[in-house]
């Protein structure tokens, strides 16, 4: 039996497409190396507040979101206008430990505050760190608990803890402790709206 003549010409296209396939993988994996692919984070949303100044340049006025950014703007709006010591309030709430930076900037700059709408949950926070504190005839002050499922795990965060440097601000600000003792035993919904009189007599409402 003869044996199949071999191609010499094919076997050296097949030789040519191989060397020239490596050569394209070589390439590639040097260039995957040498620049390696970005990654690119989408921006933060932007701050889900306002915070200006009030026109007849009185007071700092915030409304909207406890957001992320609120200290630092108060902060610095506070540092740029040292004569301003009142701040209006409008929010449903927020970041806990925000509230709790802005707590900071008020005591630190005497700032005080007053709601003549809606205040609540980290918003009420911010209210009792004011130097002094007052409400509108309109004005609501709404406070929940830390409640917690059964089961529920957060990890490293302790909401007892939490809660309890909460709790700290009030009694700082001379807030009467049956009421903060109150507020220890709160549900998380719904949410509780005490009287005017009731905010007076605890002191989280200061006398004009």
């Amino acid at each position: 039996m003869q044996d199949r003549p071999v191609d010499i010409y094919a076997l050296r296209a097949l030789l040519a497409l191989a060397i020239g396939g490596l050569s394209i993988v070589g390439v590639g994996i040097a260039r995957t190396e040498a620049l390696p692919e970005t990654y690119h984070l989408p921006p933060p949303p932007p701050p889900q507040y306002e915070l200006t100044i009030s026109d007849d340049g009185q007071a700092f006025e915030f409304s909207g979101r406890v957001d992320f950014g609120l200290t630092e703007a108060l902060r610095g709006l506070g540092a740029s206008n040292p004569k301003i010591k009142r701040m209006t309030l409008e929010s449903k709430g927020g970041y806990i430990a925000e509230a709790r930076g802005v707590v900071t900037v008020l005591r630190s700059n005497e700032i005080a505050t007053h709601v003549h709408g809606y205040c609540a949950s980290a918003c009420a926070l911010i209210f009792a760190g004011g130097a002094m504190r007052s409400l509108s005839s309109e004005g609501q002050i709404g406070f929940h608990g830390y409640a917690l499922g059964h089961g529920q795990n957060f990890g490293m965060i302790d909401p007892e803890v939490e809660m309890q440097r909460d709790l700290a601000i009030y009694r700082a600000q001379s807030v009467d402790e049956q009421f903060v003792q109150r507020l220890a035993t709160l549900p998380k919904t719904p949410m509780w709206y005490p009287d005017h009189a009731k905010l007076r007599a605890v002191g989280l409402v200061t006398p004009p």
